[in-house]
């Protein structure tokens, strides 16, 4: 058995723990792409391209968050960039704090280089042109480390999380924003269901502590660190632990049984 075949066996055999007879799956894509989340999303919700397979980061970040109460709860939250919006999977407004929520699965077993478009560079594609040359040195530093590091790393991740900073940067002065603190997250699934699987979660652990750490470094030069924070790595097991009564029983016992088994 492959390495891809191993990680579709897991994800099949956690779905029908839930569903024991389960009659919309075809290989580990459900024919019905709303079965593989605990509830169905409320209309308008924004089902990424592979939201119908089981390896699905978006339906892990929804099975985990969606039976909070009492809190302003977003999925597929947009954070102006560009042209285009970035798009972090789940924020939680709490008093005069947003919690920004980067949820990863089975993705970080990709390798691959970093890569900006062009416009990344180009300082008057900038919505806060203030920003713009500070922002692009983050970025070539990103770069000349990773590669200086000379390792295979999820450079996708990276490159995600450059563009959510960017999006907090733009949005963070907004009236409804503008006497709010951002705290940025990586909550990765993280059962060691597989060696494989763990030596490729203990690699993007390690590449999220050093990009954390370019992150503080280059908030501390814009003077941002006192309304910004990205906290690196965050173990979804951990999390879920110290946060069963928030998160909600049903929605836990569910993640439980079904990723962590």
């Amino acid at each position: 058995m492959n390495y891809k075949e191993e990680i579709e066996e897991f994800v099949i055999e956690g779905f029908e723990r839930i569903y024991p007879n389960p009659t919309s799956r075809k290989s580990f894509v459900l024919k019905n792409k709303k079965d593989n989340f605990i509830t169905q999303p409320q209309k308008g919700f924004e089902y990424h391209r592979w939201a119908s397979s089981l390896k699905s980061s978006q339906a892990f970040a929804y099975n985990i968050f969606s039976g909070i109460e009492g809190s302003a709860l977003i999925f597929e939250f947009h954070m102006k960039v560009f042209d285009t919006d970035a798009q972090i999977d789940v924020k939680i407004e709490k008093n005069q704090t947003i919690d920004l929520f980067e949820v990863k699965a089975f993705e970080i077993v990709k390798m691959e280089d970093i890569e900006f478009k062009e416009k990344y560079f180009t300082k008057t594609e900038y919505k806060r042109p203030e920003i713009a040359e500070p922002f692009i040195k983050f970025l070539n530093i990103v770069l000349e480390f990773f590669d200086q590091e000379n390792r295979r790393i999820y450079g996708g991740g990276i490159k995600q999380l450059c563009s959510h900073l960017l999006g907090i940067l733009n949005t963070m002065n907004d009236p409804e924003y503008e006497n709010k603190n951002f705290k940025l997250y990586s909550l990765c699934f993280d059962n060691l269901f597989s060696p494989k699987f763990e030596r490729d979660l203990t690699n993007y652990k390690n590449t999220l502590t050093k990009f954390k750490n370019l992150v503080d470094d280059f908030l501390i030069e814009i003077n941002m660190d006192s309304r910004i924070e990205y906290f690196g790595f965050l173990s979804a097991r951990e999390y879920m632990m110290k946060n069963k009564e928030f998160l909600g029983k049903t929605n836990y016992e569910y993640v439980i049984k079904r990723y962590f088994y």
